[in-house]
């Protein structure tokens, strides 16, 4: 039967790969394997080894995979078609021989407030007052974390659209492998103190999403322009000296061509000027480490073939949109601000 089908499908011209459908471990490489690591050990993203998935229905993963977590680092797959979200949770259950739950949608049928006054016993030193977890994101060694694996937002709008009430209370009741997530005894929270604070976890679900005046789209893009009154030499002279006054550390000016041609043909009226406040960017990569990719602190002085010198800088509120994390765009709009006393400073 399986060899006919197939000799059907050659017939009407459909290529046998196409038939398969979506490779779900090159769709993992492509999309998840940087957060969730290449073994599915975690890093950026938590693990999603066979433990951990055995706590989740697949609803749960289709629904997270569609949505993601906004304001977090999750991003959402909206573009990814359905054969290609199914091919992912299929690669993802390919090597689990453990529980594969089917939950419903029924609520708990629990007492919220009783519930709000169990999860500050129990659950806030992780999970936050109001639900938003811990800061930063990621496992890391390298710096000083208090959580190897941050404890996810339970207020977070693609959580609560994912994980279902029963999936909620399986979850505070046999905990999170490979997590700090402990289970909960039925010597510590009865199947009835459980359903409480499952409908207290729910209510988060009313409570409006802080909207942050920097996530709105404006019409500025990803750079800042700002021309400059003063010539080249003074503007440069200018922002080294406000670089310094706002107790930045300045590093010596580099030509906008360094590297990419040979010092005798370099461009010396385009530089970028580096600075940094090394607690202030420790702060920064401790909120997301992908930072090391993208580090702000630095401004670029050009002379145009007219005359104008102009100083540039990076739209740190439009790139914190890359990132999707609520913690690092507030902290980039104040280093934004920083940034422009700085500029404004030099160009007055």
């Amino acid at each position: 039967m399986f060899s006919r089908t197939l000799f059907a499908l050659t017939l009407v011209g459909i290529p046998l790969a196409a038939a398969a459908g979506p490779d779900g471990h090159a769709l993992f490489d492509e999309h998840c394997a940087a957060c969730h690591g290449d073994n599915h050990a975690g890093g950026i993203g938590l693990p999603l080894t066979p433990q951990m998935l055995d706590g989740v229905d697949d609803r749960y993963l289709r629904v997270t995979i569609r949505k993601g977590r906004p304001g977090r680092v999750m991003p959402s797959f909206e573009s990814l078609s359905d054969a290609q979200v199914e091919a992912l949770v299929v690669y993802l259950r390919k090597n689990s021989e453990g529980r594969r739950p089917r939950w419903t949608a029924v609520r708990a049928p629990g007492d919220p407030g009783r519930g709000h006054r169990l999860f500050v016993q129990h659950c806030v030193q992780c999970h936050g007052a109001d639900g938003s977890g811990a800061d930063g994101t990621g496992v890391t060694l390298s710096r000083e974390r208090a959580f190897a694996i941050m404890p996810p937002a339970l207020n977070n709008p693609g959580f609560l659209a994912a994980a279902s009430d029963q999936m909620i209370g399986y979850t505070i009741r046999n905990g999170r492998p490979e997590t700090p997530m402990e289970p909960f005894s039925q010597q510590v929270l009865s199947d009835s103190d459980i359903n409480d604070i499952v409908a207290h976890v729910r209510t988060f679900q009313e409570q409006p999403r802080p909207a942050l005046e920097e996530r709105v789209d404006g019409d500025e893009g990803p750079v800042l322009v700002f021309d400059s009154p003063y010539d080249f030499d003074t503007t440069v002279g200018n922002l080294v000296n406000a670089i310094k006054g706002n107790n930045f550390r300045s590093f010596p000016p580099r030509t906008l061509d360094q590297g990419l041609t040979d010092e005798f043909d370099m461009n010396r009226r385009q530089v970028t000027l580096r600075f940094c406040n090394f607690r202030r960017l420790y702060d920064l990569m401790n909120v997301d480490p992908r930072l090391g990719i993208v580090l702000p602190c630095r401004v670029t002085v050009v002379e145009r073939d007219d005359g104008q010198v102009q100083v540039l800088a990076m739209n740190m509120a439009v790139i914190a949109r890359i990132f999707n994390n609520d913690g690092l765009t507030k902290a980039f709009v104040t280093m934004q601000e920083v940034q422009a006393s700085i500029i404004e400073e030099a160009t007055f």
